[in-house]
């Protein structure tokens, strides 16, 4: 067989577009150069690795093998530049990270003062929900994914980096907002906002009120802490966020939090990564710098 590296990088593409236009796109390159260099790697395979169903593009079972191997060629050479690097006296190579949204509200400033140690490091962040985040982990898109709720998955390591209190929020001028020491029960007749499906959070908020004994109709469904916010400070209805995405919110008096027996309910963030990853020394600095206790002097001192 003989491939190049550039063509197997032109098939991962390909792969997880599962588009050869998509695929063309993201590369900066032309539709019909990505089909000759798909079909001069099939060529050199002696088999096919793409079909198609209708217009959908699927890999056949040696190209799930060849994805496969790619994933592994790729890990290993990103780890080998980075050793090279390291030996010239700087840190270089590549760091993709998947987080869950409300990790926007602190990760680029801990991402931002990680480059400045190591500006020979390219950065790559995706924020969206929990369900995507996992699905960029297991498929490779992503090195490593920051969540709060972990899954029950024994091939991924977790590690703790800080902590998210969870508060129940509330319009400045609720009722409730200057009462002491509530129970959950004593919500049962509150409207509730919802995070979408696949949020950490709600997951979170569910199984409270479950336990609890609280089933509410779901008054709204949104899909970002910002809209929830908006929704609570317009008067809609309470929910439950992270006290990190409203610093600015709580100080400036716009919401308030009710004040609940067991809150603010105490979750951690953590940075996921595979077990089969081979750990190049970018994502060993990483997570080492994500487990210093300093990290929160990098923070704004409204999310302290």
């Amino acid at each position: 067989m003989n491939y190049t590296l550039h063509q197997l990088q032109i098939f991962e593409a390909v792969a997880r577009k599962k588009s050869i236009t998509k695929a063309a796109e993201s590369l900066h390159m032309t539709q019909p150069a990505v089909s000759i260099q798909i079909k001069q790697l099939q060529n050199s395979v002696g088999t096919p690795l793409i079909k198609y169903s209708g217009k959908t593009l699927f890999l056949t079972e040696a190209g799930e093998e060849l994805l496969r191997v790619q994933q592994t060629i790729k890990t290993q050479t990103d780890a080998f530049e980075a050793y090279v690097s390291e030996l010239k006296g700087g840190l270089k190579g590549t760091l993709s990270v998947s987080a869950a949204s409300t990790a926007k509200y602190f990760l680029p400033y801990l991402l931002g003062a990680f480059q400045k140690r190591y500006p020979g490091i390219k950065i790559s962040l995706k924020v969206t929900n929990r369900d995507e985040v996992l699905s960029h982990l297991y498929e490779n898109e992503y090195q490593l994914a920051i969540l709060t709720q972990l899954p029950a998955d024994k091939t991924i390591t977790a590690e703790s980096f800080l902590s998210n209190p969870l508060v129940m929020a509330c319009p400045a001028d609720h009722p409730l907002a200057n009462k002491k020491n509530l129970s959950l029960g004593d919500l049962k007749n509150e409207p509730f906002i919802y995070r979408e499906s696949g949020s950490g959070t709600r997951m979170v908020m569910e199984r409270e009120l479950k336990a609890a004994g609280i089933y509410p109709e779901k008054t709204m469904e949104l899909a970002t802490n910002e809209a929830v916010k908006q929704a609570i400070m317009a008067g809609i209805g309470i929910s439950l966020i992270s006290e990190l995405s409203m610093t600015s919110e709580l100080r400036t008096g716009m919401i308030s939090t009710i004040n609940l027996q067991g809150y603010p309910i105490q979750t951690h963030w953590h940075v996921l990564y595979k077990h089969d990853k081979i750990i190049s020394r970018v994502f060993l600095n990483f997570i080492e710098f994500l487990k210093d206790e300093k990290i929160t002097l990098y923070l704004p001192e409204h999310t302290r």
